[in-house]
C-alpha cells in the first residue's frame, strides 16, 4: 500500500503566493487613495451604512440637522433634561393646596431646676398651645453632674410636653441641676 505524501511548499511557490496578496492588496489600497476629496455623497451610500459607533463625539451638531429632523417621536423618552431647555420652555405645574402637612414655627423652650444634692429631679417641659414637642433632651450641669445619670428622656402622651428625669448614682454632697428642652412646632396633618 501506498501512502500520499504532502511535502512542504516549495520556495518558489511560497514567494509566488506573498506576490500574488502583495498585488491583489495593492491594488485595493491603491484604488482607496484614488477616491477624489468629497466625491462620496449620500447617493453612493448604502442604506444604514452609517451607524451611531462609526460617528466621531459630537460630529453631529444642530447646524448640520435639516430642519424637522429630530421631532418628540424621534427623541428617546427621558432622555432630556431641564438644562436642555430655554428659560420659560417648560410649563410649570399648578400650585398645590394651601393647609399641606407640615411643621412650622419651630420654638425651643428650656426649664432648669434649682441646684441642689437632692437625690432625684424632675421635670416637665410645656409647648405653647398649640405647638407640639416633635423632640427634645435632657443634661445634668453642676459640680455633682458626674455622680447622676438622666434617667428618663422622653416625650409625654399628650404630644405638648417633654418629660425629664434624673437621679444620683453614687450619694454626693456636691450639687447639680437638671436641665430639660422641648422642640415645639406647629404640625399641620
Amino acid at each position: 500500500m501506498r501512502w500520499n505524501t504532502i511535502g512542504r511548499p516549495s520556495p518558489a511557490l511560497v514567494v509566488a503566493c506573498l506576490a500574488l496578496a502583495v498585488a491583489l492588496g495593492g491594488t485595493s489600497y491603491a484604488a482607496v487613495l484614488a477616491i477624489p476629496s468629497n466625491s462620496v455623497g449620500t447617493a453612493q451610500l448604502k442604506r444604514a451604512a452609517v451607524t451611531t459607533p462609526k460617528l466621531a463625539d459630537r460630529a453631529v451638531t444642530g447646524r448640520k440637522l435639516s430642519s424637522g429632523a429630530v421631532t418628540s417621536a424621534t427623541v428617546k423618552d427621558g432622555s432630556l433634561l431641564s438644562a436642555d431647555f430655554k428659560p420659560g420652555q417648560l410649563p410649570t405645574g399648578a400650585q398645590g393646596p394651601a393647609g399641606q402637612p407640615g411643621i412650622s414655627g419651630l420654638q425651643r423652650v428650656d426649664v432648669t431646676t434649682s441646684a441642689s444634692s437632692a437625690n432625684s429631679k424632675s421635670l416637665l417641659v410645656n409647648c405653647p398651645s398649640p405647638k407640639k414637642a416633635i423632640g427634645g433632651g435632657a443634661r445634668v450641669l453642676g459640680n455633682g453632674a458626674s455622680k447622676t445619670s438622666v434617667i428618663a428622656n422622653f416625650p409625654d402622651s399628650s404630644g405638648t410636653q417633654w418629660d425629664a428625669t434624673a437621679s444620683e448614682v453614687v450619694a454626693t454632697a456636691l450639687t447639680w441641676q437638671l436641665q430639660a428642652y422641648a422642640i415645639c412646632a406647629n404640625v399641620a396633618s
